[in-house]
């Protein structure tokens, strides 16, 4: 099934993404941010964008003020490229790889081998825009798109234009405007002519920001040292941490790991939400204010503690999907189990469809193998397609060791 992001509206896909990623598209469409919420932001950049794709004039007498549907203003910027008409996520990557192709072959050599490094693709960075994609989709495959809308500086301030010289008082400014003056008319029909430039641009953020809400998957995996979370990291994403200790306070910081074969699959382990989290360094601020969901991670031996109840409801007040993890139920005796389980999830006020017991590394006496990892994953699946996610981005469940 195709992703909802891939096939949803302009207005729609935008109000999925964080306000901050909306900040490059607000400045293009010279919009103040500060001024609207998230869902107003989202309609007025879209209207926006797709009002400079048409003629100012025409939008106010035939269309309300409102502009061509998006679908027609990418169609226009498609034919200057090539691109037939189709489904709109298809058209933006088939634009940003007809921009690419061509922006590279202007490139220096020196601002080649910079993009070809941002891309992550060994040396030496070929010559020719062709190539370079060519070789990008060898190397990336199915994350090709991602990697050129996001590493590549495809969107840049656009040119000021024509100087409005009618407002110019020097001689020449005034010798302009006795010259001008009678075609008036058809000075202000010019410069209400659609804005090609920022059109282009605007498109080209637009697909920056559909590869962001398709493909870049942010987990949060949150609880007390020694609740297990190395180990559920390990058994969910076959990530070795290095870190898998049964000392309390061994995982003493927020750490960021990449899934080296996902497009943009990122883990986040941290010990809490609390202070730890509020003195990491702003790069790692910018992912955990991304985070798209969150498994926080309980120690069945434990308990619900008063330090998990406030970082779980800090968890839930982020407004993103979180599932609770009673880890290590393995060491429960049977016929404490369910009243265990019961009492933990009334302490937490978690929903059912929100709440599952889990064993991420039992002892083997007890479980061949983890118990509880495919009905993780399909919370995960089902949460992330919520989001307009593609699940693919998961790794398939390591093989029983």
């Amino acid at each position: 099934m195709t992703p909802r992001a891939a096939r949803e509206g302009l207005e729609e896909l935008l109000h999925r993404c964080h306000r901050d990623e909306l900040e490059p598209l607000a400045r293009l469409l010279r919009v103040d941010t500060a001024a609207f919420g998230l869902s107003d932001l989202a309609r007025v950049l879209a209207a926006g964008l797709c009002r400079i794709g048409t003629h100012e004039l025409a939008n106010a007498a035939l269309r309300g003020g409102q502009g061509l549907p998006y679908p027609q203003v990418l169609a226009r910027v498609g034919a200057r490229y090539g691109v037939p008409p189709g489904e709109v996520a298809v058209m933006e990557q088939a634009v940003v790889r007809a921009h690419f192709t061509r922006q590279w072959d202007t490139l220096p050599a020196e601002f080649r081998a910079r993009h070809w490094k941002d891309l992550g693709l060994p040396a030496p960075a070929p010559a020719a825009g062709a190539e370079a994609l060519t070789r990008a989709e060898g190397t990336l495959g199915r994350g090709v798109d991602y990697a050129i809308t996001q590493s590549v500086e495809l969107v840049r301030r656009p040119s000021g234009g024509m100087a409005l010289l009618l407002l110019n008082l020097t001689p020449a400014g005034c010798l302009f405007r006795f010259l001008v003056i009678p075609l008036l008319p058809f000075v202000i029909w010019w410069r209400l002519r659609p804005d090609e430039e920022r059109l282009l641009l605007g498109v080209l953020e637009v697909a920056r920001l559909r590869q962001i809400v398709l493909h870049r998957v942010t987990i949060g995996v949150v609880g007390s040292p020694s609740t297990g979370k190395d180990a559920g990291i390990r058994a969910l994403f076959g990530i070795e941490t290095g870190n898998i200790s049964p000392i309390a306070g061994s995982t003493k910081e927020v750490a960021i790991q990449r899934l080296p074969d996902s497009t943009a699959l990122y883990v986040v382990n941290t010990p809490g939400m609390g202070d730890v989290v509020e003195q990491v360094t702003e790069e790692a601020r910018q992912v955990l204010d991304h985070i798209d969901v969150y498994l926080y991670v309980i120690n069945a031996e434990g308990g619900v503690q008063k330090r998990e109840l406030e970082d779980y409801r800090r968890c839930l007040a982020k407004g993103k999907p979180v599932l609770a993890l009673v880890n290590k139920v393995d060491v429960l005796r049977p016929r404490d189990k369910e009243s265990y389980l019961a009492d933990a999830r009334a302490k937490l006020g978690a929903p059912a469809e929100d709440f599952l017991p889990v064993a991420f590394d039992p002892l083997p006496q007890l479980s061949p193998g983890p118990i509880g990892l495919a009905e993780v994953r399909a919370w995960l699946v089902r949460h992330l397609e919520e989001l307009g996610k593609d699940p693919d981005e998961l790794p398939p469940l390591p093989a029983p060791r």
